[in-house]
């Protein structure tokens, strides 16, 4: 098959945080061709991407393209192979512009009775007052991904950390941003792969408690940018998490209900957190999951399974292939 990969590559420190390293682009490309597909890569800020892709006309395109410009920007490159009726890996423009919105994703999942934290939305012209809000709580950027802005000092406990957090939030972002309770207890994230139905994999447990001093004040047990950019690989991870049964399963029916009720497809990745009483609360979906081979958690947990980097390249590949194929059959049966 003819496999294009749409990305966007990080070439610098200056460069967008959500981009890929040049190495995750190449491991990309390898575990395809190892399976017999001729791949050609698409930089996704090329001002030729539209030009090349229709020249090139590929069968199906594995997208990893995080865009640059604008709150939704995830969704850019899927509506570029919609308008061109290129088929493509991941979630639909519409799943991906919901779930790039921090509180557009909370309201679907609350509308559907999926347990998430509490929170409220600040505006620069906002007085800063908890409301109904319980200490701690953490502030977050509505419309950032892999953990940009959150810090050591996004956890408040008081009025004065609190409105120091969402100035300086402000300031950087210049944007709304949420706060939500922080629940105190178990990281977990999820993988979820498949269709119909969707698959959700063992969860993993992500255990704080091997880092270095310095480390845990910089990431007081939660994945903030610094952690996910610098020493995730010096964290324990467990698969499954080290949780009762019956919780491991009602994580497992969440994370399904969650999957199909922001419409994502193919592949992606939920954070969580279990309190104390064993309640697990969705924080986030990605539903374009990181698959850098070493630091990404999608492919720590395929490797967690007993299977490679290249079994999860294909294994989206072949289910993307597939749900088109029953998308199309449908289409054509109803027309």
């Amino acid at each position: 098959m003819k496999v294009g990969i749409t990305f966007n590559l990080k070439r610098s420190e200056t460069e967008l945080d959500e981009f890929d390293r040049p190495i995750t682009i190449e491991a990309i490309k390898s575990a395809l061709e190892a399976r017999g597909h001729k791949v050609k890569l698409y930089e996704a800020t090329s001002p030729l991407l539209f030009y090349s892709l229709t020249i090139d006309k590929p069968q199906f395109v594995f997208n990893i393209a995080e865009g640059k410009y604008g709150a939704y920007r995830e969704a850019f490159v899927p509506a570029l192979l919609d308008e061109l009726r290129i088929p493509y890996t991941g979630s639909s423009v519409l799943s991906l512009a919901i779930s790039m919105d921090k509180v557009m994703t909370k309201e679907v999942l609350m509308f559907h009775g999926i347990p998430t934290p509490k929170f409220k939305v600040f505006k620069v012209i906002d007085s800063i007052e908890i409301g109904d809000l319980n200490y701690p709580v953490i502030v977050k950027p509505i419309f950032e991904g892999s953990s940009i802005g959150i810090t050591s000092k996004s956890i408040c406990v008081s009025d004065a950390e609190l409105k120091d957090a969402i100035e300086k939030a402000f300031k950087k972002f210049k944007r709304p941003v949420m706060v939500e309770e922080f629940i105190e207890g178990t990281e977990i994230t999820v993988g979820v792969m498949g269709n119909f139905p969707p698959q959700v994999l063992p969860p993993m447990e992500i255990d704080f408690s091997t880092l270095s001093r310095r480390e845990l004040r910089a990431s007081p047990y939660i994945q903030t940018y610094k952690f996910k950019t610098e020493y995730s690989d010096r964290a324990n991870y467990y698969l499954p998490a080290r949780l009762p049964e019956h919780v491991l399963q009602k994580i497992t029916e969440i994370v399904k209900n969650a999957f199909i009720a922001l419409r994502n497809r193919d592949v992606a990745r939920f954070d969580l957190r279990v309190d104390k009483n064993y309640n697990p609360y969705v924080l986030e979906v990605n539903p374009l999951p990181g698959l850098d081979p070493e630091h990404s958690d999608l492919p720590r947990i395929y490797k967690l399974m007993g299977k490679t980097y290249e079994d999860l390249i294909n294994d989206i590949l072949q289910i993307a292939v597939e749900r088109h194929r029953v998308e199309t059959k449908l289409s054509f049966n109803h027309e």
